[in-house]
């Protein structure tokens, strides 16, 4: 019986194939087995494939197109190996993956899950970076950032415990299995680029909007499937403060077809796991459309107003005023009435991120991709002491103020914001801050895009 069953699914990557098989072939650890399964390809992939089925390690499976989930799954009930790891037909190993890996496995019984580096390259084999993981500490215990779904090793019991690749899942398998993993298993990585993983000008990676959506849907079905119908009580806090660089009482100025606040309102009312929605505010005004909307309201003092105050005191008040009224939520969710293009989903999304990793807190975020300076005796210096590739740097991410989220027990009155930050992405375009004029004349040009195809790409 082989150690490592390595599984492959290609449609059309014929060019690619070759390269992707051999780098098994190649290994320097020979205990393997390798299942190929052609899901319907059009181009020489059957040829590509008889080189091939001469040798006993090889089993090859010819099937109409149906799909990575449903492939992989198929994949792995062929296989032997009490190992299995991903290799997607357009990649290729290094030829000691899985020595490496298999290693670790072995010296570690406690351990489900392996993961390395890899090598980002190009359509061409052009290297373009490396791509390089955070260690995982012992006492690590915030596991946000999945490994990916190929070149990562898995015990097979443990993939089977878990049941396998979710088939209704059309993108985003990895994380998904991630998500099942991080729950019952141990996880491990190994920080040597093990893999070569291509990207493609359209390839999936590249569509950020459609990975955020697939995520935020995984999210909700492992949150459903974790707590039912007993989910921790949320309140979501409003605050509303009359003055604004963009001018008092801007909270009720028309933005499109509905005065400024009314988008949250909204965004709330597609928020299922939100419990109990609270407006505050010093201004009357807004308390009573608040109340006309059907949102509970509470005056604050207008001490807690002021425009440099934190907002951490207008947590506690409302806490404190709520906790007399008999309700103490366990989740407090903030956000600003001045984040209009925030979807629901992206409320919902950060209250199951909060549930799932069970960090402190999670904020919403922007990536960064340009790079950044710091000003130094010398003048402006590179925060990364060379100007690597995109991929070659750690991610930086921007706060982007549309979504707060924390457990009540982290809230203090020095910060909102707990130790451990779990995070969510959004768009730049979902992103807007109304902190300029300027601001409100873009939020108002891309309201008009809702509804069309270039507002979906965005995520509006």
């Amino acid at each position: 019986m082989p150690k490592v069953t390595v599984y492959t699914v290609g449609r059309d990557y014929g060019r690619y194939l070759p390269q992707a098989i051999k780098s098994v072939l190649h290994q320097t650890m020979q205990d393997w087995e390798l299942i190929v399964i052609n899901d319907g390809s059009t181009d020489n992939t059957p040829d590509v494939l008889r080189q091939f089925e001469s040798d006993p390690r090889i089993k090859i499976i010819h099937q109409p197109p149906r799909g990575l989930p449903p492939s992989c799954n198929l994949a792995i009930s062929h296989a032997k190996g009490d190992y299995i790891i991903r290799l997607d037909a357009d990649d290729y190993f290094d030829e000691n993956a899985l020595l490496v890996l298999s290693g670790v496995l072995d010296a570690h019984p406690k351990v489900g899950l392996v993961y390395p580096d890899y090598f980002l390259i190009s359509s061409d084999g052009e290297i373009l970076g490396h791509v390089r993981r955070e260690k995982i500490a012992d006492d690590l215990g915030l596991l946000d950032l999945p490994a990916h779904g190929a070149g990562t090793m898995i015990r097979r019991q443990c993939f089977e415990e878990v049941g396998g690749y979710d088939e209704s899942v059309d993108c985003q398998d990895g994380y998904d299995l991630w998500v099942k993993f991080i729950d019952r298993y141990k996880v491990y990585n190994v920080n040597l680029p093990l893999f070569y993983y291509r990207r493609h000008p359209v390839s999936l990676s590249s569509n950020q909007e459609r990975i955020l959506r697939a995520r935020r849907a995984l999210k909700a079905r492992h949150v459903r499937a974790r707590y039912g119908a007993k989910l921790p009580s949320v309140l979501a806090l409003v605050p509303v403060r009359n003055e604004s660089p963009v001018g008092a009482g801007w909270a009720l100025r028309s933005l499109g077809s509905s005065p400024i606040l009314q988008y949250t309102l909204d965004q709330l009312k597609g928020c299922p796991s939100v419990t109990r929605a609270v407006v505050v505010t010093e201004n009357e005004a807004v308390g009573e459309y608040a109340r006309s909307q059907g949102v509970e309201t509470l005056i604050r003092p207008a001490t807690l107003a002021r425009m440099n105050s934190p907002i951490e005191p207008t947590v506690l008040f409302a806490l404190e005023e709520l906790a007399r009224k008999g309700f103490s939520p366990d989740i407090v969710c903030l956000l600003h009435a001045n984040s209009p293009l925030r979807r629901a989903h992206h409320i919902e999304e950060a209250i199951n991120t909060l549930l799932i990793f069970k960090p402190d807190s999670v904020i919403s975020v922007c990536e960064n991709t340009r790079h950044q300076y710091h000003h130094r005796l010398n003048g402006l210096e590179p925060v990364f002491h060379r100007r690597e590739l995109r991929f070659e740097r750690d991610a930086l991410y921007e706060e982007n103020g549309a979504v707060y989220v924390s457990w009540s027990r982290a809230v203090t009155a020095r910060s909102f914001v707990g130790a451990r930050v779990g995070h969510i992405i959004m768009t730049r375009e979902t992103s807007l801050n109304l902190d300029t004029p300027y601001d409100v004349w873009l939020a108002e040009q891309l309201l008009t895009l809702r509804g069309g195809a270039l507002a979906e790409g965005l995520g509006l």
